[in-house]
């Protein structure tokens, strides 16, 4: 036969974890890198338009701008070199150059660059096409890139610049253009500051999301675990009922006939004392796989019972009463609530089954005797009912698995008891658990849902 493939129960949280990390990290740094160049840009351009204000109005304001236009005017150069004086002045300008349309540059803090013309340069003929630019960079200790910027390098790395065009007021027309070449301390440090801020914000608000889509798969991934878990048992439960279906016809008849049989042999006349206890024997034997059957049979029709009004306090006693005989020969002696308990929404037949399969399962922890109370209490929605024995108690792994479908603590036992009271106390809306009793032994716990009226009424006690 051809082996299976080895199948590896998914790890949905280590998984999740690992992909989630990874996409929102490069979506976060992707989005804070993106911000990080808008903000920036914005703030240089805004600085740029504060820059160009202050320009356009200090030479439209003398009209020394017409000396851009008219160099040979002495009016216009006396005017033009007064404003320039304002601009040299500044603190923040490292070199400021003034330019013609033609490129020429007829004013420079810098004397050497005055009349020369840098043909190369793409700032400058967007500023001569009527455009603000606002550019910044870094200058190298070896060459500069561009011919202006010789000298630089000495003075600083990192530079703000800024093409500031010219405009006529009248006719709109680019008269020159105004370079600025600034050292950005303080926009410097508010670009860092914001910076800061954004890819903190950006951190946290990705923490924050991976937080929040962890949590929600890993409940999922806990949910998801807890329907796996009851849905294998349903199916071991379906398998129960499968199987009952296919023994229970089948076994009862035999079992009728070796029940008899040995009651005959032990009645009958030469039958030693040995032969009378085998005989018990198989009797008890018959009598307990009968109510095997019995428990695999009530499985099959559980899904079928329709829930009702039941008074417990009677099921209880009718309980009791049908366990007295096996309980007072094991010298067991017990206590039941003397006040009538509030309806709850059950099914008699089947409360009854439940209570018997506990009440047996108490009975068998004390061979030697010992003490069973059934106690009851009331909320404004269920009934809480006890029964406590004073038995030597369970373990906690195996209180854990007690509920389990064939899970049994008892020797030969088939453990379909409280597997088939957890599904029935669930079916009606309530809860069944097993914790140590106060003193000794154990205390089983019924949360049984109050019957509409006994809700309308409001008893409780």
């Amino acid at each position: 036969m051809p082996s299976q493939p080895v199948t590896y129960p998914i790890n949905l949280r280590r998984r999740f974890a690992l992909s989630s990390l990874g996409v929102i990290a490069i979506i976060a740094l992707g989005l804070g890198w993106l911000m990080s160049n808008i903000l920036t840009e914005r703030m240089l351009q805004r600085e740029g338009e504060v820059s160009m204000d202050f320009i356009q109005n200090l030479l439209i304001t003398d009209q020394s701008a017409l000396y851009l236009s008219n160099p040979q005017d002495p009016d216009n150069a006396r005017r033009f070199l007064a404003s320039m004086a304002h601009v040299a002045s500044m603190r923040e300008p490292v070199r400021a150059n003034a330019y013609q349309t033609d490129g020429t540059v007829v004013w420079s803090t810098d004397q050497a660059l005055i009349g020369q013309r840098f043909t190369v340069n793409d700032e400058l003929d967007d500023a001569l096409a009527g455009r603000l630019v606002v550019h910044s960079g870094t200058l190298d200790s070896g060459d500069p890139d561009k011919g202006e910027h010789v000298g630089l390098s000495q003075r600083t790395n990192f530079y703000v610049e800024s093409y500031i065009p010219i405009f006529d007021p009248q006719s709109r027309k680019v008269l020159g253009v105004m370079e600025l070449y600034k050292i950005p301390v303080q926009l410097n440090v508010a670009i860092q500051d914001a910076l800061i801020q954004l890819w903190l914000a950006c951190a946290v608000s990705a923490l924050g999301l991976f937080v929040t889509l962890y949590w929600t798969v890993a409940r999922a991934d806990r949910v998801m675990r807890q329907q796996q878990t009851r849905l294998a048992e349903t199916q071991t439960l379906s398998t129960a009922v499968e199987l009952s279906r296919a023994v229970a016809h089948n076994l009862r008849n035999p079992l009728a006939s070796i029940r008899v049989a040995a009651e005959m042999l032990q009645t009958g006349e030469g039958v030693t004392a040995d032969q009378t206890e085998h005989c018990v024997d198989i009797t008890a034997s018959v009598d307990r796989a009968d109510r095997w059957i019995t428990e695999l049979v009530r499985v099959s029709q559980a899904s079928a019972l329709v829930s009702e009004v039941v008074l417990p306090s009677p099921v209880i006693r009718a309980c009791l009463e049908e366990m007295a005989p096996e309980m007072n020969r094991r010298g067991i002696h017990w206590t039941v609530e003397p006040e009538e308990a509030p309806g709850i929404q059950a099914h008699t037949a089947m409360l009854r089954q439940i209570l018997i399969s506990i009440l047996a399962n108490a009975t068998d922890a004390m061979p030697d005797g010992g003490e069973i109370a059934v106690r009851w209490s009331s909320s404004a929605r269920t009934l809480k009912l006890q029964i406590i024995d004073s038995g030597p108690g369970i373990q906690e792994d195996a209180r854990q698995a007690l509920f389990r479908p064939f899970f049994s603590t008892k020797s030969g036992g088939l453990g379909i008891g409280l597997a088939l009271v957890k599904r029935m106390v669930e079916q009606w809306g309530g809860g069944i658990s097993l914790t140590p009793a106060p003193a000794k032994g154990t205390c089983v716990e019924l949360v049984l849902p109050l019957a509409p009226r006994a809700v309308a009424t409001g008893d409780a006690h």
